[in-house]
């Protein structure tokens, strides 16, 4: 294979469409730890958002692809690179290697180190055995808020402080409820491959009333806190309109990342306003 082939097919794997959820997080994170405009142009915020853009999403979907061969070859939604795996399996441990050495820039202490290893201990976690979590109901849902430490470690860059238990417990709830949501269009697949995940073990509706829990202790949680997040409230209500109607959850799962990019630009608006009140 060629590099320029060897990059594209790299390229692929690292699922361009889902980027904003691990660069996004880490952005959001940042700028709400953030004082001042200047801190986005450090070299730290830079490397940063190369690395969740691209190097931590080789990773988690490299790990991913490589032990999903079974249930990828069942599922017409993964029949992509996920299918490309099985003639890949070099090249992807030998980037997902790489990627993980790549975070080595951003462990610029003992706590950011810990939250470098904390996503990578996760993204192995969920797929790689003797855990392999996304086949053990609840765990492999409850397991995704390592979507959450970019943003935790982007806070601690821009601040030197993690962020307080109510934006962990909110996180833990969102991502465990997009887990699940996605888990949905798999279940058959996953059940022909012998796989177990909440999707498989509740079945569609009560896997979406699951998703609608979640979604609303996120959205109690943040609205509590300021009622100008009201607006996540839209998460469970989506879910519980799903909850009726679970035969469109497949179609609705890929319009998750233009809905989640908004509401994340929302978010970002929110977590900086302290940065830009002094400059509008």
């Amino acid at each position: 294979m060629s590099l320029r082939g060897a990059l594209h097919r790299l390229l692929i794997h690292s699922r361009p469409r889902f980027w904003l959820y691990t660069a996004g997080p880490f952005l959001v994170g940042y700028g709400a730890g953030a004082a001042a405009p200047s801190q986005f142009a450090e070299p730290k915020f830079i490397y940063g958002m190369l690395y969740f853009l691209l190097f931590a999403n080789i990773y988690l979907y490299g790990v991913n692809d490589l032990f999903d061969l079974d249930t990828d070859l069942l599922n017409p939604k993964k029949a992509g690179p996920e299918r490309a795996a099985a003639g890949a399996t070099r090249l992807l441990a030998a980037s997902a290697a790489a990627s993980a050495l790549a975070a080595a820039p951003l462990a610029l202490d003992p706590t950011a180190a810990a939250l470098v290893a904390l996503y990578l201990a996760l993204s192995t976690a969920y797929s790689a055995p003797p855990l392999r979590l996304k086949a053990r109901p609840l765990l492999d849902s409850y397991s995704n808020w390592l979507y959450i430490v970019p943003a935790a470690l982007g806070y601690y860059l821009s601040s030197s402080r993690l962020p307080p238990p109510w934006v962990w417990a909110a996180g833990v709830a969102w991502t465990a409820g997009m887990h699940a949501l996605s888990a949905v269009p798999d279940i058959e697949a996953d059940r022909k491959a012998g796989v177990k995940t909440v999707a498989v073990a509740l079945g569609p509706r009560r896997t979406m009333i699951f998703v609608a829990a979640n979604w609303l202790a996120t959205a109690l949680i943040l609205t509590a806190r300021d009622p100008l997040l009201a607006p996540s409230l839209l998460y469970p209500a989506t879910a519980l309109y799903l909850a009726l109607r679970p035969h469109l959850v497949p179609t609705w799962y890929w319009r998750f990342p233009a809905i989640n990019a908004a509401m994340g630009a929302l978010a970002f608006l929110y977590a900086t306003r302290h940065i830009w009140s002094g400059y509008l």
